[in-house]
Order: structure tokens, then sequence, then C-alpha cells
């Protein structure tokens, strides 16, 4: 299976940018309005863009040198269709909870290779370090 890089920091910043923005120009106001919260819809706005960056980027087996135009559409997308997104995250996160999807993979993992679900709240270095052993998780 061809493991593709994928630049987690460098994305999650863009993604902060976006948000952040999304934000600033009011995207975000109807959904805010709808909910009466502000950093709880800006935090699940992050985890949608970032679900469907990471989903692009395998479906689509993106590059390092596909970012930028990865990024602009994104963030068009994320612009325009705010609700699409955390309505996706919505749909997503239901199936998780129920074992119909892995990570980022619209299937359940089983084998060796599945997630560990259980696992995927750590607070720091150390707890890192005690998984390095089940292998590292590339995108």
């Amino acid at each position: 299976m061809l493991r593709q890089q994928f630049p987690f920091c460098l994305m999650s910043v863009n993604i902060t940018h976006i948000a952040i923005q999304a934000l600033r120009e009011e995207c975000l106001s109807r959904e805010c309005n709808r909910q009466q919260k502000v950093i709880p819809v800006v935090n699940s706005f992050y985890a949608a863009t970032f679900l469907h960056l990471a989903h692009v980027w395998r479906t689509q087996r993106k590059t390092i040198s596909d970012s930028g135009f990865v990024l602009k559409e994104l963030e068009v997308l994320a612009k325009k269709s705010p609700r699409r997104l955390l309505k996706t995250l919505e749909l997503y996160l239901a199936r998780v909870s129920k074992g119909q999807a892995s990570l980022l993979g619209a299937q359940k993992c089983y084998g060796p290779e599945a997630p560990p679900f259980k696992d995927l709240t750590f607070t720091g270095e150390s707890d890192l370090q005690s998984h390095s052993s089940e292998g590292v998780w590339l995108i």
C-alpha cells in the first residue's frame, strides 16, 4: 500500500487561518447563533475542515506539491458551505461511534492495523512514546 506524506503541522496552521478568517468574515455567524456558542462551533468547524482535507488528501492521492491548490479549494468550500462541512463531521462522528468508520476512511478497520480508538486521548509527548511500538500512522 502506498503511503502518502502528510504535512500535518503545516496544514494545521493553514486550517487555523481558514477557521479564523471564516469567523471574521461572519461565515460561521448563522451556526454560532443557532447553537448560541462560538468556541465550540469554531472548534467543530476546524475539525470538519481538517476531516475534509484528510479525505481529499487520501482519496485523491495528493502530495506536497498539491497543497497550495488543495488549501485554496478548501478555503473556498469552508467559507461558502460551513454548514455542509459541519454536517459531514457530525455524520462521520456518528459512524465512528458506531464502529462503521475509521479515523480517515469510510469503512471500519479490522485486524492489527485498526486504530485503537480508546487510546486516542493523550496529553503529551510521554503518552505518544508509550504507544510508539504500535507503529506510526500515516495518512
